[in-house]
């Protein structure tokens, strides 16, 4: 009721309101994580990126807020993954229901009126086949090799053609890791 009303206040003073959108991962608090961490056979378990926790850390990659990116959990044994903090696992946008269910999640808010959004990291959502071990150099400037998985084109462009191109909005990426020559890309 609150946001409502503040969309209505905004939108009767002739403001729009873009809101944060946030898909390259999620609280380790969220019901989809809560779930896939609760058995290997999880429905949800593909939602995220989970390594057979038996050989130790999966690959070299470093989070952004310290340490590995990897984070062991007890339960299972396995690994998942969190560029940034352990309690934000990263989605993983292989798998067709994490997409299906985002574009559900931004109808929603366009569906309220919000203009549009600005999305969070938005070129970290796909990932390299197989998460192979950084280089040195790489491991200098992760956001770089982490911006630009093989997919993450195919993505925007699918969900520019399920959700945005049905709306009249705007939006914004924080696109860490882009290049001033990959941004024409993303544009």
């Amino acid at each position: 009721a609150d946001f409502d009303a503040l969309l209505a206040g905004m939108k009767s003073r002739g403001l729009k309101l873009i809101i944060d959108l946030v898909v390259n991962h999620t609280s380790d608090e969220h019901e989809w994580f809560v779930e896939s961490r609760a058995s290997r056979d999880s429905d949800k378990r593909n939602y995220y990126i989970w390594r057979d926790g038996s050989a130790g850390l999966p690959n070299n990659y470093p989070s952004f807020f310290g340490g590995s990116a990897w984070q062991k959990d007890e339960a299972t044994g396995d690994y998942y993954l969190h560029y940034f903090a352990s309690k934000q696992p990263d989605l993983n946008w292989d798998e067709p229901r994490v997409r299906a269910d985002v574009y559900d999640i931004m109808c929603f808010w366009l569906d309220k009126g919000v203009a549009g959004f600005r999305m969070d990291v938005i070129p970290f959502i796909s990932k390299h086949p197989g998460l192979p071990d950084l280089t040195p150099e790489e491991l200098d400037r992760p956001q770089d090799v982490y911006a630009n998985g093989p997919r993450v084109h195919d993505y925007l462009q699918e969900m520019n053609r399920e959700v945005l191109s049905h709306y009249d909005v705007m939006t914004v990426g924080e696109a860490f890791g882009v290049s001033d020559r990959q941004a024409e890309l993303f544009v």
